[in-house]
């Protein structure tokens, strides 16, 4: 019997290419945020591109959680704010770090951030869900559980999940402003028509 070292021994993989796995994991990511991708510099690492933009690479270092054995042990306040003192001054001689240069990428993330989000949903609801939506709309108004017992619950929705599904279908501008659209004309089975052939 083999022996277990021999047996689980680590084997050479003539499949693989070295240097393209070298070039693979030597290679810088890629860099998604635009404000971050003109002002990265390839010959740096990951981590002194983010300290250069003021930005924070772990931020378990950034914003530390303070130990048990530290938020336990002072006991008077004055105590406390010395603590707090030396720990700020031991964590800066610590590692002296330049200052960032390139902080007006902060600033343009921070304004970026500021910016009104459109809300309205941009993904549109199959036609089958679109007329199942204003069917029951139409037959029920807002009484989930009649909808839940309906013939044409087909997959045995619960009156939560038909409420879902109604939900979005109201949340769609392009969905449900049609509906009304149709509903104010009184042409309600047309949409449920064009649903079926779009």
């Amino acid at each position: 019997m083999a022996n277990k070292r021999t047996r689980n021994r680590k084997k050479f993989n003539y499949n693989v290419n070295l240097r393209k796995k070298w070039r693979k994991m030597k290679k810088q990511p890629t860099v998604l945020c635009e404000q971050m991708k003109h002002n990265w510099d390839p010959k740096k690492t990951t981590k002194q591109n983010m300290h250069d933009m003021g930005l924070s690479y772990d931020p378990n270092e950034a914003v530390p959680i303070p130990k048990t054995k530290e938020v336990m042990k002072p006991k008077n306040l004055k105590d406390e704010e010395e603590m707090d003192v030396d720990n700020i001054r031991s964590r800066q001689t610590k590692k002296k770090k330049l200052d960032p240069t390139k902080l007006h990428v902060v600033q343009e993330l921070e304004d970026l951030s500021k910016l009104p989000t459109n809300p309205s949903r941009t993904f549109r609801l199959s036609a089958p869900v679109v007329q199942y939506c204003v069917y029951m709309l139409d037959k029920y108004g807002d009484d989930y559980k009649a909808m839940a017992r309906d013939k044409k619950n087909y997959y045995q929705d619960t009156p939560k999940q038909i409420r879902q599904k109604i939900n979005i279908f109201k949340g769609i501008p392009a969905h449900y402003n049609e509906y009304l659209k149709s509903k104010e004309s009184g042409k309600v089975e047309n949409m449920e028509t064009e649903a079926l052939t779009t």
